[in-house]
């Protein structure tokens, strides 16, 4: 099976290369969107968080942000409550972020590998800010609306996070004890590496997925899909469209049409996070943990969250209350790329004499 499926992959890999030739000039012009895109988007917005989440982690200031939360994360989630400050900041701050606060855990030996595994199933969520932009002013002209969705697989996570622990004894209170801080120089420089590591990789998946879709896109293949699931689901065709964009790269969500009536697949669509986050995360990861119980939430997670929503609009009666206005229109502040440049060029020297540092040092 195993030389099956590695002569299969490599038959895939030939096919890829040759539509990477025949369709060059789509390609490109896909992933120079998707370069601008990292650069005035994905690292003004993300790395700072990156930074920030590995020093919060390091200098074990996370465990002083969960213990207002000592009750629900003991008796609910059945954690220790010193890791519940990542479900807090995984949900604030975007998708990946998840990942690298619980990898980081487990790198620095200070969560057990059978929580960090579980806690990878629920600690992903794209974060307030991304849903109201995206999906809130960019599809329903309303922030109410992004929040709603965000509160939708706000919940969804935690149904899974509680349903996780059910079989976890609950975890005895920790003696009161001081928290051993370390705010030195070289944890952050250690965090300022590992951000801008982590945001490398992300925007080389975001860079890879857009040359995917645009050679799906030449071939037909996401027209011929779309046609296909327009008739099983009888959703618009350009809606079709929108959706399997969404499932490859999930920014792709703010194309689709602002009827309510479509939230509940809005919703569960930004609950998964498409393919490129996953491989983001996967990026993360680096295989350091198992991410069987992951795939099983992210599927979970959009079943629960679709109902959630379901019920939200049915009993709030949303598409009676939430206005929508086709005139609306969002204003954004143009951003320069060449702060974001500079910002990859340095951050790629200081990795490179790290590396060479510690070669030496071998």
């Amino acid at each position: 099976m195993k030389k099956v499926l590695n002569i299969f992959i490599g038959i895939a890999a030939i096919v890829y290369l040759a539509a990477l030739i025949c369709y060059s000039k789509a390609v490109t012009e896909s992933v120079v969107k998707a370069i601008k895109t990292c650069l005035t988007t994905i690292i003004p917005s993300l790395y700072a968080f990156m930074v920030v989440s590995g020093f919060v982690v390091s200098s074990n200031l996370y465990k002083a942000l969960s213990k207002p939360f000592d009750i629900v994360s003991r008796y609910i989630f059945r954690i220790p409550t010193e890791y519940f400050s990542v479900f807090i900041l995984s949900s604030a701050a975007g998708y990946p972020i998840g990942a690298k606060l619980i990898t980081d855990l487990h790198r620095q030996n200070k969560i057990d590998v059978s929580t960090a595994e579980k806690m990878l199933g629920y600690c992903y969520l794209g974060g307030p800010a991304f849903f109201c932009g995206v999906a809130g002013s960019a599809i329903y002209s309303s922030i109410k609306a992004g929040l709603l969705i965000f509160l939708c697989i706000f919940i969804s996570n935690f149904i899974l996070g509680a349903a996780l622990g059910l079989k976890n004894k609950v975890p005895q209170k920790e003696k009161e004890a001081k928290i051993s801080f370390d705010m030195s120089v070289h944890i952050f420089i250690d965090s300022i590496y590992s951000g801008g590591a982590g945001i490398l990789k992300i925007c080389g998946a975001i860079i890879f997925f857009a040359s995917i879709t645009a050679v799906l896109e030449e071939t037909g293949a996401i027209a011929f899909a779309a046609n296909r699931l327009s008739r099983l689901a009888g959703v618009s065709y350009s809606d079709c469209i929108c959706i399997i964009r969404s499932i490859l790269e999930i920014s792709n969500i703010s194309g689709i049409s602002h009827d309510v009536e479509l939230m509940p697949i809005v919703t569960s669509l930004l609950s998964f996070g498409g393919l490129c986050v996953i491989m983001q995360v996967e990026g993360i990861i680096q295989n350091d943990l198992s991410t069987n119980i992951y795939y099983l939430c992210r599927i979970m997670s959009i079943f629960i969250s679709y109902i959630c929503c379901k019920i939200i609009i049915y009993v709030f009666r949303i598409d009676e209350t939430l206005q929508i206005s086709s005139s609306f229109t969002v204003g954004y502040r143009h951003i320069s790329p060449i702060p974001s440049l500079f910002l990859l060029i340095m951050t790629i020297l200081l990795l490179s004499n790290n590396y060479i540092a510690k070669n030496k040092k071998m």
